[in-house]
Formats: C-alpha cells, sequence, structure tokens
C-alpha cells in the first residue's frame, strides 16, 4: 500500500531587512509541524542592501530549509507577489518579519482549514509592548485588532498570521497590488479578491502570533493615522459592491455619525479614563476614515 501524500507548507515571511526577523525565524525553527505535512521558510528580502538575506546567512545551519528571494523594491506588494511566484505545494502561510508565533501556530491553523472546511484562515496578532509603555496605553491597547469570535467567517484579511489554499490563487491569478505596498490595504484587497474566486475564510482565536510594538507606534498620532487609513481603506472595497449613490451616501452619514459620537464620548471620558477615552478616538478616526473616502483622497502612506 502507498504511504499516504504529504502536504507541503511554504511559510513566507515579506522582509525590509530588520533586525526582528531574527525572532521571526527563532520562532519558526522551533516550530510543531502538523502530522502529514511538510514545511519550508521563504523569505523575500525587500532591502535593497540585501539585509535580509545577510540575516538569514548567520543563522545558519537551519533546522527548517529557508530560501531567499531578492527583491530590494522597498514595496511590500512586490515583496509579497515574490512570494507568491516562488512559493510551491499546496499551502502558503504568512508572517510578518517583526512577529514570532507559538509552537503549535502551523498545528492550530491547518486543523482549522479541516475543522472549518474552508481555504484560509486568519489569526490573532497580539502586540508586545515594551515595558515603559504607559499603563494606560497598554490597557487601551490601541495596536490590536479583534476579529471576533473562533470561526467566524470573513469576507477579507490580512497578512500577519494566515495560512490559505495556493489553489484558488494560480486559478484566479490573484496579486497584491503594488500601489497599495506603501499606504499599506494591499493584504486586505488581496483577500477580498481571494473571496470572490471562490474562496471561503474564517479566524479563528487558537493560532496566536504576537508583534514588537516599536516606540514610534506607541503614540496617539501613530494610532489614529493608522486608524485613518484602515477605515479608509476598508471603505474603498466595501463600497465596489455597493452601487448607487443613495447606498453610497447611507454608508458616508453612517461613518459620519459615529466619528461624531466618538469623539463627543471621548471627550467626555478622558478626564476619567485616557485608555478609553483613546478606544473612542480611534474608533471615530476609524470612521473619519470612510467619510475620507467620499473626497477621493489617496490613503495615507504608513511605510
Amino acid at each position: 500500500m502507498n504511504a499516504p501524500a504529504t502536504v507541503a507548507i511554504t511559510i513566507a515571511i515579506a522582509s525590509a531587512g530588520r533586525e526582528t526577523l531574527r525572532a521571526t525565524l527563532a520562532s519558526l525553527f522551533a516550530l510543531e509541524i502538523p502530522a502529514g505535512h511538510t514545511a519550508r521558510i521563504l523569505v523575500a528580502d525587500d532591502d535593497p542592501a540585501g539585509g535580509a538575506a545577510a540575516l538569514v546567512a548567520t543563522l545558519a545551519p537551519h533546522p527548517l530549509p529557508v530560501a531567499v528571494v531578492a527583491v530590494g523594491a522597498r514595496n511590500i506588494a512586490h515583496a509579497r507577489n515574490a512570494l507568491l511566484d516562488h512559493a510551491d505545494g499546496a499551502l502558503l502561510a504568512f508572517v510578518d518579519d517583526d512577529e514570532w508565533v507559538a509552537p503549535d501556530w502551523l498545528i492550530r491553523l491547518v486543523a482549522a482549514l479541516g475543522e472549518f472546511q474552508v481555504d484560509a484562515v486568519f489569526g490573532p496578532v497580539f502586540p508586545a509592548y515594551p515595558p515603559q509603555t504607559p499603563a494606560w496605553f497598554v490597557a487601551a491597547d490601541p495596536l490590536h485588532t479583534d476579529w471576533g469570535r473562533h470561526g467566524r467567517r470573513v469576507a477579507t484579511g490580512r497578512c500577519g498570521n494566515t495560512l490559505f489554499r495556493l489553489s484558488i490563487v494560480r486559478r484566479a491569478g490573484l496579486r497584491f497590488d503594488p500601489e497599495l505596498g506603501r499606504s499599506g490595504g494591499e493584504d486586505t484587497e488581496f483577500f477580498r479578491a481571494y473571496g470572490k474566486a471562490g474562496g471561503r475564510m474564517v479566524v479563528v482565536a487558537d493560532a496566536r502570533v504576537w508583534e514588537s510594538a516599536p516606540p514610534e507606534r506607541l503614540s496617539v498620532d501613530y494610532v489614529l493615522r493608522r486608524a485613518l487609513r484602515t477605515g479608509q481603506s476598508y471603505a474603498r472595497f466595501a463600497l465596489r459592491d455597493r452601487p448607487g449613490r443613495l447606498t453610497r451616501a447611507v454608508f458616508y452619514l453612517d461613518a459620519g455619525l459615529k466619528a461624531a459620537i466618538g469623539l463627543a464620548g471621548a471627550l467626555a471620558i478622558r478626564p476619567l479614563s485616557r485608555s478609553v477615552s483613546l478606544r473612542l478616538r480611534r474608533k471615530a478616526w476609524l470612521n473619519l476614515g470612510k467619510a475620507r473616502e467620499a473626497l477621493g483622497l489617496d490613503l495615507p502612506v504608513m511605510y
């Protein structure tokens, strides 16, 4: 009797050569590989100076096979497209170069594909705030996005903690949009197209990933700028499926009202709780971002 075929997984990382890649790879080298599967790591080096490749070389020998693809475009969409082009096997997992994964991360993602009979799974990413971060900022936890209950179906996703079937990508010719590679939102658009191509997607709670929270992100200005971009990005993609002036008017009116209510609440509660105030301001800026799309402005640049 022939032995059952193994399923190959490519773990893909788009990297600008940041030192945090070292911790990412260390956590991947400690992974538990799901039974019946093999895993290899593929790094897209988006640093023109080859910083990611140099860092990978310092960690040899590697417990898992590691390959590096030179990109050097300083555009995360180009880097992720290179990963699509060089991935092999049935499954592709994305993790960022400032993240580290739990030892059972891959086991949990693979199990969820089977449990929910879907094509893509998105897990949570938890910020790791440095010790000097103000307690009220940590309590607000503005760098974490809650995607909802375990097994919830979603219409799009993101790349920070993801496993998906490559067959749909190949069949539909899906790509990341380089026009969004510096503003962000390229992964939201990619997985929206993945869903349109027939991909079934859910979020899970038990495939855990953490990301470093660098000092430049520990500010109200960064939190609100990111919320503005996220809101506008959501509006841009959501409204493609909502034709008609009346529908758009209702969408923008709803966003404007929610922004006004959020701002009023943030101002009222700030003397009592800075953390709650920041949460409300973040929600208000998300909705301001939605309304911003009505003006036809470019997405705020984040990278």
